[in-house]
């Protein structure tokens, strides 16, 4: 019986341990596409061609999970990875993104999160040594990967060409 007691004080200790070392290999913190205007707009073709060519950009990954807003803009950029992943694109409230950044680094695996252009780098600024600037509205090249180290997350900001830049 004490063995037995032992031995399962030993496997939720290890438990416990494994949960509180669970940390992102990645994040990648990327705006949505190209939209079309009006409130809550759609992707327009050249943000449909960009979003499913992040399959092709994050081919290198084995994504594991995969963040939106709740705006069709940011949903439809998530959509043709996670299709292709065969994941399951889960919403987050951009007006918490301390809260969101806590539940991320509790997280394993790599991660993908589609926001917008105010909220990316902020989110990243929480996550990492990023400045919080907002991007520009015509930008839609720029991502930031954030890279675990032995102390927290090294962000590295790089430039993809999805799809096809708008003239």
């Amino acid at each position: 019986m004490k063995k037995s007691v032992l031995l399962m004080s030993v496997l939720i200790q290890l438990l416990i341990s494994h949960v509180a070392l669970a940390k992102p290999e990645t994040i990648t913190l990327l705006r949505h596409s190209e939209k079309l205007t009006g409130s809550n707009p759609s992707l327009s073709d050249i943000g449909q061609k960009r979003a499913q060519s992040l399959i092709d950009e994050l081919s290198s990954k084995a994504v594991t999970h995969i963040f939106s807003t709740r705006y069709h803009r940011t949903e439809q950029t998530a959509a043709p990875l996670a299709l292709a992943r065969n994941l399951t694109v889960r919403s987050y409230d951009p007006r918490e993104l301390t809260t969101f950044a806590e539940q991320l680094l509790a997280m394993d695996g790599h991660i993908v999160v589609v926001g917008h252009s105010n909220t990316t780098p902020k989110l990243a600024s929480y996550l990492a040594d990023y400045p919080a600037d907002n991007w520009s509205e015509s930008e839609f090249n720029t991502y930031v990967e954030l890279v675990s180290v032995k102390d927290g997350f090294k962000a590295s900001e790089k430039q993809m060409e999805f799809g096809q830049t708008q003239p």
